[in-house]
């Protein structure tokens, strides 16, 4: 589960894109070529057992199960019909604190804990034992979100700001490990930022700067962007002023 929070607009096609929503679809940052660079058949066809998440009050579920007539305290257990363990938790009032869900045939499907009175921390499995989510919350708020292919490699990692309503960091990776568009923040004070975008075999597309801008609740390109070919040639750079291509300047002539 990861918390609501507005997002930087990150890289399209090498052209910036608002991108208002609650979560990062990957689609909205990959390059135009890569929209399949992550096929569907990475991940598993299990699907999630997410039922137990609305009584994990940490995170804000509101809903309360109840034992006996009352709300469930203590340690509690759910089975598949096979009798294999499905879900183990321990329950205040009927609210989940800490829990474990399990795959019919056993593996682990997620675990939550309290790693102290602030912080927690949420794990996810895929059906073949690999990592598949690790999401870190701060007062119920989630503030790092890492996601992995079932190969084990990372797939896409992001990281908050506590404060402020922007990414420190987001990263997409192929499930090869390759980088496909980075964002990293250089510049805490002026909430600046590198990013770049990746071809398919390793070399840079473009990159430049970007900065928050809290007016309009955005990013906006700043200085100069340099576009490269599929050889790591600089092509032509990009001037921005306000946000806008002020100057385009040509640095690699085009052949046949």
């Amino acid at each position: 589960m990861r918390g609501p929070f507005l997002l930087l607009s990150f890289l399209l096609g090498c052209t910036v894109a608002v991108v208002p929503l609650a979560a990062q679809p990957d689609t909205l940052i990959l390059a135009h070529d890569d929209l399949q660079a992550l096929p569907d058949a990475m991940e598993d066809p299990t699907a999630v057992m997410d039922g137990y998440e609305p009584l994990n009050a940490t995170l804000g579920g509101d809903s309360v199960r109840n034992c006996q007539g009352y709300g469930c305290s203590g340690w509690v257990e759910d089975h598949y019909p096979n009798g294999q363990l499905k879900h183990r938790g321990f329950y205040n009032e009927g609210q989940l604190l800490i829990y474990k869900n399990f795959h019919t045939d056993g593996t682990l499907e997620r675990e939550f804990k309290a790693l102290d009175n602030v912080k927690s921390l949420m794990r996810t499995y895929h059906a073949n034992g690999q990592l598949r989510s690790e999401t870190k919350y701060v007062h119920g708020q989630a503030v790092e979100y890492v996601d992995h292919y079932s190969n084990g490699q990372v797939r896409y990692a992001e990281e908050k700001h506590r404060t402020e309503p922007y990414y420190l960091r987001m990263d997409l990776f192929r499930p090869d490990g390759s980088p496909i568009s980075t964002l990293h923040v250089v510049e805490k004070r002026t909430a600046t930022f590198e990013q770049s975008e990746f071809w398919p075999d390793g070399h840079v597309r473009c990159k430049g700067q970007a900065r928050y801008n809290p007016n309009r609740m955005d990013t906006q390109r700043i200085g100069t962007w340099t576009y490269f070919d599929v050889q790591g040639r600089p092509r032509f750079e990009e001037a921005y002023v306000d946000g806008k291509v002020h100057e385009v300047k040509p640095l690699l002539a085009i052949t046949p």
